[in-house]
């Protein structure tokens, strides 16, 4: 190493500014290739660059004038890009999950709104005792007997209403798989 080398490092160690630009001058361009090299994006290959000068200037204090200062800087370089890599690609995983719960949960929503619609309808088609004795039922939590008094039937007419209207729904509603069976259950069945 060069006594001049040595001097300009001493002179980065005791903070002088214009020995640094020139340290910037000669290394700068070198190091944005091997972050282009290595990342393959202009833009973070000239981040790289600023980080790596912004981490020397902070550690100056830990340059040895002794020595060569590029493989440090070099050393450096590579591991800010190998942090850069790795978080990218955790950032692209997580997105990705991300991605897929937003689209079943899209999925989902838009599934359970079908199934509602599909079973809307059915009620909707139900005869009208069948109709009015089930959603007072099983929407608005009414007992037997208070369905009996409401619609000024016996509490029996009103278990048979309830039971055809279930197994009207059961029979009409063109999707059986299971998602649609607990949908139904937790609407209507309990």
């Amino acid at each position: 190493m060069t006594t001049d080398a040595q001097g300009i490092l001493l002179r980065i160690k005791q903070g002088d500014r214009l020995a640094f630009r020139s340290l910037y001058d000669a290394y700068a361009p070198w190091l944005y290739d091997l972050g282009f090299k290595l990342l393959k994006d202009t833009a973070a290959a000239e981040e790289l660059v600023q980080d790596c000068f912004v981490k020397l200037w902070a550690n100056r204090e830990e340059i040895r004038e002794d020595r060569d200062i590029w493989p440090w800087i070099y050393v450096m370089a590579k591991r800010l890009c190998f942090n850069q890599l790795r978080h990218a690609r955790v950032t692209k995983k997580y997105l990705a999950q991300v991605a897929d719960v937003l689209v079943n949960d899209v999925e989902q929503r838009l599934y359970v709104r079908e199934l509602e619609s599909q079973l809307e309808y059915s009620i909707e088609s139900l005869p009208e005792q069948q109709k009015k004795a089930l959603r007072l039922s099983r929407l608005e939590g009414y007992s037997h007997q208070q369905i009996a008094t409401e619609m000024g039937i016996s509490p029996n007419t009103v278990k048979n209403h309830i039971t055809q209207a279930l197994k009207s729904l059961r029979k009409t509603l063109p999707q059986a798989d299971y998602n649609y069976l607990v949908l139904l259950s937790l609407l209507f069945l309990h």
